[in-house]
């Protein structure tokens, strides 16, 4: 555990080493600053429920892609394209631990770059909370789900990451893979396969998105988005213990 957290801490803070953490955080605030302030404009004009407003912009999950995919590029493909990974991995740490760190620095990440959202539920609740209308619970499965997605996102651009010395192609791979599972649900127009269109629409994020922004908690995509987090944390680690085949 130890090892976890100084390998973590090594990573957190060289998110910050360089501009890219801060103009991250900054430029995924301006839009989603953007897009809850057309909501709210737009919830004066006709009826918006509290979980479209926070969780339903498609400004937001844009951005919050495009922002996984440039956290995750660097983790590993940086290490190997500067030479430091052989270093680090004949240090006395194992791969699992080398991959569980990178995805925690990455997940914490995130937990910072969210963190001041909740001033727009703050803001909600300002106006809301005097009738009885602001809906505690909607909000909590809105961050869920966008804590379960990023996770999954997060071990999925890791696992591109240990694939490639170039962070430009682990960026692309990241992009390419998310865009099949967040839009999934829009491939079964393309389909006749009413099976395969039923898997589709389990699996797709938006899907699970407008589920969770209605308070509506679906066990299934819970265990989806879990097991398909440990299982790219999985193929990571033996992607870098590819390392002695070669």
């Amino acid at each position: 555990m130890k090892n976890i957290l100084l390998l973590l801490r090594r990573q957190f803070l060289a998110y910050f080493r360089t501009p890219l953490g801060f103009t991250v955080i900054i430029v995924f605030l301006i839009v989603s600053g953007f897009s809850f302030c057309r909501l709210i404009s737009q919830s004066a004009v006709e009826p918006v429920q509290v979980g479209d407003i926070l969780f339903g912009s498609a400004y937001f999950w844009l951005i919050f892609l495009v922002t996984i995919a440039l956290i995750t590029m660097p983790l590993l493909a940086e290490e190997r394209r500067s030479g430091t990974l052989e270093n680090l991995l004949t240090a006395p740490v194992t791969d699992l631990q080398v991959a569980s760190a990178k995805f925690l620095a990455g997940f914490a990440f995130i937990i910072v770059m969210l963190a001041p959202t909740l001033v727009y539920s703050a803001i909600i609740y300002m106006f809301q909370a005097p009738d009885g209308s602001f809906a505690f619970r909607i909000v909590l499965s809105g961050y869920l789900i966008v804590f379960l997605i990023g996770g999954f996102y997060i071990a999925f651009g890791l696992l591109m990451s240990s694939l490639t010395g170039s962070m430009v192609i682990a960026a692309i791979l990241c992009c390419a893979g998310m865009s099949v599972t967040f839009l999934a649900e829009n491939l079964q127009y393309a389909l006749s396969n009413a099976r395969l269109e039923a898997v589709l629409a389990r699996i797709s994020s938006i899907q699970h998105i407008i589920d969770f922004s209605r308070g509506i908690i679906d066990s299934q995509a819970v265990v989806f988005y879990l097991s398909g987090t440990v299982l790219f944390i999985y193929l990571t680690v033996k992607s870098i213990e590819s390392r002695l085949w070669r």
